[in-house]
């Protein structure tokens, strides 16, 4: 007879799971996590050991009382001392499910101790019940008592063969008396008990083990999963902060575009309409207004130049391309330079620009024309936003881990805490509200982070709305310093 379709399936899909599961990434099972799995399985049925141990040793006591006919006369002391061996063990299993809530990585040893101490002395509590309800001769007695023990040793097997020495310490705590109550009783059960007792045991360690084993492996499956969860969780986040990147990157094309647009066109129109004006001789010959045009020319094709010059300066610091030649650099020299070139650019505005250069450094190791970069397009992002009549401070001092520390700090109106973190970033400027009345590419405080960077050290901005803005750059190469004399 044929086999329907679907059951076809379904035999091929279970044929095919081995398959998935080999492919299933599986931890090594004596990794922290493993342990500490398995002893709190064992933990979770302490609760078990301590209601139902006592229970049932006090039911089978009541059995044994009621039925004195067929299992013997038993001494009521004898019983009380079983019960009472019973609860015993369990008050000492409720105080380590008490003491045991978790289990840590550097408590396992601990706990693990602390447990197989627990079971030796549960499995010598069995053994006590089995000499306490012994009655010597009684047949029956004699099988009660044992089917009471191996139900013992089923329950230990079946709830603590998650940890392999709490297994092996509880078969063997309780058949040690068990044993020993065999061999010395005179009844032919007892022989005949004693004689399959190592068969008992061999298949009680063979189950033990055998679950040992299942648990292991639903550990295995549990911790495959939970490792896969959280990949997958991690390679979300990581999708997500890449869309928003790609995001961001496409925003700040589109903003680099228009902004490029402006910075472009503006002195491009400049160059052509100021050397039609000459070339075609529009105001009459010789004019004296053309040498005026003329250095509108040249204006606007400095600024171009410049403007290709950061493009691809900061091409090259991405594709690792800049090469630099740091050399002593005269502090004062070099700062006197930049100071002609930004003094018009201030005069405009009415601002004051302070230069001050610690009393103990000389000169700094740095690339000179990257310094003079890294200064100007500080300077320059100073004079742009600072209100008219404001004040810029630049400063040159000695760092305490060692290098030169540079500093530009300006009165102006600072920058919103949540903005500072994209300020580096090539082609992105602040506000877009600035973008269009200031102009600027958003590529002078990439090129200092880049430029920085190749010195080996770094640059960084500290600001809050309405309280200026002040920017760093850090020279991790030792300053040189001047001897300080002393007078007198």
């Amino acid at each position: 007879m044929a086999f329907p379709v679907r059951t076809m399936g379904a035999f091929a899909r279970m044929a095919a799971m081995p398959d998935l599961l080999s492919a299933i990434p599986v931890p090594k099972k004596e990794d922290a996590r493993y342990c500490q799995a398995r002893l709190r399985l064992l933990i979770e049925t302490l609760p078990v050991t301590v209601w139902f141990n006592p229970a049932g040793v006090a039911i089978g006591c009541a059995a044994l009382w009621f039925g004195r006919s067929d299992f013997g006369d038993l001494s009521l002391w004898r019983m009380v001392a079983a019960v009472g061996a019973q609860c015993v063990a369990s008050i000492a299993a409720a105080i380590a499910f008490r003491v045991y809530p978790t289990v840590s990585c550097d408590g396992v040893a601990r706990v693990r101790r602390g447990l197989v101490t627990l079971q030796a002395l549960i499995g010598f509590g069995w053994g006590g019940v089995i000499w306490a309800l012994w009655v010597e001769g009684n047949a029956a007695n004699n099988c009660f008592v044992v089917i009471v023990a191996v139900m013992a040793l089923w329950a230990m097997a079946l709830t603590r063969c998650a940890v392999r020495t709490v297994f092996l310490t509880g078969l063997a705590s309780l058949a040690v008396p068990l044993c020993v109550r065999l061999a010395t009783s005179s009844g032919a059960a007892a022989h005949v008990f004693l004689a399959i007792l190592p068969i008992w045991m061999a298949y009680m360690l063979f189950s033990g083990l055998s679950a040992r084993k299942r648990v292991d492996d639903m550990l295995a499956a549990r911790f495959a999963n939970e490792d896969l969860s959280k990949e997958l969780a991690v390679a979300h986040d990581e999708a997500v902060q890449k869309r928003e990147e790609a995001e961001l990157a496409n925003q700040t094309k589109t903003a680099f575009l228009a902004n490029m647009s402006h910075e472009l066109r503006t002195p491009l129109n400049a160059i052509i309409g100021f050397s039609e004006i000459i070339m075609s001789q529009a105001l009459g010959v010789n004019n004296p207004r053309y040498p005026e045009y003329a250095g509108d020319i040249h204006t606007s094709g400095t600024h171009l130049l410049t403007l290709i010059n950061e493009i691809l300066d900061v091409a090259k610091i991405e594709a690792g391309r800049m090469e630099i030649d740091p050399r002593p650099l005269h502090l004062e020299t070099a700062l006197e330079g930049i100071e002609r070139i930004m003094a018009i650019r201030a005069g405009e505005k009415a601002l004051t620009i302070s230069y001050t250069v610690s009393p103990d450094l000389c000169e700094i190791i740095a690339d000179e024309r990257a310094f003079r970069q890294i200064l100007l397009n500080l300077l320059s992002n100073a004079v742009k936003f600072t209100p008219q009549g404001g004040h810029i401070a630049v400063a040159c001092k000695a760092a305490d881990e060692g290098g030169t520390l540079v500093s530009v700090t300006d009165t102006g109106p600072g920058i919103p805490a949540e903005k500072l973190a994209m300020l580096f970033k090539p082609f992105t400027q602040v506000d877009n509200r600035f973008d269009h009345a200031q102009g600027g590419t958003g590529l002078g405080l990439a090129l200092v982070q880049g430029l920085a960077r190749l010195h080996g050290g770094r640059a960084w901005i500290e600001s809050s709305e309405g309280h200026g803005t002040s920017a760093f750059v850090y020279f991790p190469l030792a300053p040189v310093k001047r001897e300080l004399r002393r007078v007198g």
